[in-house]
């Protein structure tokens, strides 16, 4: 009897040893995954019907760093002949907040965008950042905010294996306020 209740508690506190070990070795950056490659806009959306050439247009990409400890991103309308884009910057985990947390640089404009990305579920994902405008920007969304600063929230939700509903809304008097017109989200689809 005490032979077998050694037993099992040795395979008991092998199995905690083992759980804890693989938990600390997880990479919280490969919950992010699904969102590696380069995305471009859905041919339905208005500003393509508006504009053909747009739908060869790219508007942002994600691709890991070294040991995937990193992912690289790029944000803006670009096509593959000009590859301009507006902004690039890091995503990565901090062990200390344990957060997933974004930097991204606007080059010509010289504005930070500092945030965190949450996981939701399901490759359903939230990043949830400041912008900060340079003094005077003369283009500042929604002027009647005080500051140079706006909080937003980008919520991407797959709808299939390659598409992202992508939801942007922007903090005004304390309240998530959508940003895209008649309150629809954009669409996104993974290049291939």
């Amino acid at each position: 009897m005490k032979i077998s209740l050694f037993i099992v508690s040795i395979f008991w506190l092998v199995s905690i040893f083992t759980s804890t070990l693989n938990a600390q070795s997880e990479n919280p950056l490969e919950q992010l995954s699904y969102y590696i490659g380069t995305w471009r806009p859905n041919a339905d959306q208005p500003m393509v019907k508006r504009n053909p050439k747009m739908k060869d247009y790219k508007v942002i990409d994600f691709n890991w760093g070294s040991n995937k400890k990193v992912i690289h991103s790029r944000t803006g309308m670009y096509a593959n002949i000009k590859e301009e884009f507006s902004s690039e910057g890091i995503i990565t985990y901090n062990p200390n907040t344990k957060k997933i947390v974004w930097l991204e640089y606007q080059i010509d404009n010289e504005i930070l965008f500092e945030g965190e990305y949450k996981i939701l579920g399901n490759n359903k994902v939230q990043r949830v950042y400041t912008v900060y405008y340079a003094e005077n920007y003369p283009d500042i969304p929604n002027p009647q905010l005080p500051g140079w600063t706006r909080k937003y929230r980008e919520t991407f939700t797959p709808v299939s294996k390659n598409t992202i509903n992508w939801l942007t809304e922007t903090l005004i008097d304390g309240k998530w306020v959508k940003q895209q017109q008649n309150n629809e989200g954009f669409k996104a689809i993974r290049d291939h």
